[in-house]
């Protein structure tokens, strides 16, 4: 079976890579964990550009697939590409920095790169965005947690959906940003409890429909080893 590590941002991350993904992947002949970067790893949030670095290339000279699941939001501007994708359309912002991070891995491991190991995902802006790709499924979750009722809560969340148009375009400001807005919504609400429950209700195949950027990356990872 063929190994990929999945590079987190924090505790959300992992817990999707461990409750969804792998499951799913091992169906396609791969057996995926998901760890958090650097020494301290019991410390989420993104990391500086050089500690994930060295965990990719480990893991890469380890002859193991890699991949990452980093949110472009509060991501420090060391890392590959960031600096400039702000002056990019929001559509475009993840693929550029992914495009990067290869090119300077590749740049660093020279002849021994091979490209097919490492398969960069930035999520745009946040894990929470995947919420929205069904806001009833959200609110079923978080409605528990709140004084109002599901309507309410449906409507607020399909407000915010609609404003932005697509799941993985909601605003990434500090205010407006995917979490914030659900915890606005519901001040109960936490992400590293509440999120991953979402997601799994509402499936891979929900969230593939939903959200593009998001399903490019899960066709590459199904297609790993030629499976």
């Amino acid at each position: 079976m063929n190994e990929l590590v999945v590079i987190v941002e924090g505790e959300t991350e992992q817990a999707f890579v461990r409750d969804q993904l792998a499951g799913h992947l091992a169906l396609h002949g791969t057996s995926a964990w998901g760890v958090l970067p650097g020494r301290h790893r019991n410390r989420g949030g993104v990391k500086k550009w050089h500690t994930a670095k060295h965990d990719i290339l480990r893991t890469l000279k380890e002859r193991r697939y890699c991949t990452t699941m980093i949110d472009y939001y509060a991501m420090p501007e060391d890392w590959p590409g960031r600096a400039e994708a702000k002056a990019l359309p929001w559509n475009e912002r993840a693929a550029h920095v992914e495009s990067k991070i290869s090119s300077e891995v590749s740049e660093i491991l020279e002849s021994n790169f091979n490209p097919e190991f490492l398969i960069p995902y930035v999520q745009l802006h946040e894990f929470e965005a995947l919420a929205f790709a069904d806001v009833a499924a959200l609110t079923s979750v978080v409605s528990p947690l709140s004084n109002h009722s599901a309507d309410y809560l449906q409507t607020q969340f399909a407000a915010i959906l609609e404003e932005a148009a697509h799941p993985e375009a909601i605003n990434d400001g500090y205010e407006t940003c995917p979490s914030r807005r659900i915890s606005g919504i519901v001040r109960a609400y936490r992400k590293r409890v509440h999120s991953p429950i979402v997601t799994r209700r509402i499936g891979l195949d929900e969230l593939r429909v939903k959200c593009d950027h998001f399903a490019s990356w899960l066709k590459r990872l199904e297609s790993i080893g030629g499976n």
